[in-house]
């Protein structure tokens, strides 16, 4: 607020005050609510220790000598805005550049920032930001100055305070300026059943513009497509996954048609993991895993065989119908007789396995291999 003065016109001592006054009122207000907030933004990992609020308004109600910026014949200001600036951040840096520097959470720059547009600007060069990881980082004209390497929770924490404060060069920072942890392939499988954690708004400035505009036209990533744009967000930022099987298959019904149970698809790694997932883009993960280097392939059943729960089966409508003790059921509990199926090796006995034979071969390998350690679970 007093750095817009500056532009509009000459500035006195008085108005000055009267500005920092106001400034005053302010930050009295807004540290009744910052108390709460800080605590709740560092909450991700750490306890990241910042300084007290005191420390904070001691720097920035100081006494000060104001600053005034040289005036032309007619009491315009002389210099461009980024003249001014320079010098009026002089000005403040020798009084206060022998002050210790005080550490606030990015929670309560974001909320004295969002209230009072660059009324710390003055002050900066004293003034560290920590990280909702406890990394610090020092400013410039607002915005951050450093490239850090931390984990994908932290950018998109970083990202949600941005949009949330309006703090644009904190948005630019998140997206551009950090290199990111990597991710265990069991965080990844965690990931892509969790679409709620994730905000769309938050991803769309993360994910490269390229990436939005092939996959999610229009900046809209629908809730049941989060958790895979998380995945296209990390991997097309260069991210890396550690752990991961060389080989992944996905095993879906061939129709959703009288399937009795809300889930999507299964996913069997060469290690012999075995997941259950919930409105899950297959054909999207599909893609990123082989493009990443997994090696992936998608099997589609039609027919389900158990030597102890009966069978299922497409009728030629394309619904799934069980067959129990000779009776038949117009549904069938899909994904749970195929675990069966797969923990007991009886798919040999399906149509599916001579029509995807080379898919099917594969997969015999891995469950042989891990059924007898109790890999793969039914």
């Amino acid at each position: 607020m007093a750095q817009i003065l500056h532009h509009k016109y000459p500035k006195s001592p008085l108005m000055e005050i009267l500005a920092m006054d106001i400034l005053k009122k302010l930050f009295a207000i807004l540290v009744i609510f910052l108390s709460p907030l800080t605590p709740f933004a560092d909450s991700h990992k750490n306890d990241c220790t910042e300084d007290n609020i005191s420390a904070l308004f001691d720097l920035i109600y100081g006494n000060y000598l104001p600053f005034e910026p040289p005036l032309d014949e007619e009491g315009n200001i002389s210099l461009s805005p980024e003249e001014v600036f320079v010098m009026e951040s002089k000005h403040f840096f020798n009084q206060i550049k022998k002050v210790e520097p005080v550490k606030i959470s990015l929670a309560t720059y974001a909320s004295l920032s969002k209230e009072v547009p660059k009324a710390l600007s003055n002050f900066e060069t004293r003034i560290k930001i920590i990280l909702p990881d406890c990394q610090i980082i020092s400013l410039y004209r607002g915005a951050p100055i450093e490239k850090i390497t931390t984990d994908f929770k932290t950018v998109q924490l970083i990202s949600k305070t941005a949009i949330d404060a309006k703090l644009n060069s904190f948005g630019f920072f998140a997206a551009n300026k950090i290199r990111l942890t990597p991710l265990d392939f069991s965080e990844v499988r965690h990931m892509l059943k969790n679409d709620y954690s994730f905000d769309p708004e938050v991803l769309t400035n993360l994910m490269p513009k390229k990436m939005v505009d092939r996959y999610f036209p229009g900046k809209i990533i629908p809730i049941a497509n989060l958790s895979e744009a998380a995945l296209l967000t990390f991997i097309s930022r260069n991210g890396k996954i550690e752990n991961s099987p060389k080989e992944v298959f996905f095993i879906k019904p061939k129709s959703f048609s009288g399937v009795s149970e809300n889930f999507s698809a299964l996913m069997l790694d060469d290690s012999g993991n075995l997941e259950t997932f919930t409105a899950l883009n297959t054909d999207l993960v599909v893609q990123l895993f082989n493009r990443y280097g997994i090696k992936t392939e998608t099997i589609s059943l039609k027919e389900v065989f158990t030597d102890d729960t009966g069978s299922c089966s497409l009728d030629p409508a394309g619904r799934w119908y069980q067959l129990i003790g000779g009776r038949k059921i117009r549904n069938c509990p899909f994904f749970s007789m195929t675990r069966k199926m797969l923990q007991n090796r009886s798919y040999l006995k399906t149509v599916d396995f001579v029509e995807q034979n080379t898919n099917f071969t594969r997969l015999d390998e891995i469950i042989r291999k891990h059924v007898l350690k109790d890999s793969v679970d039914g």
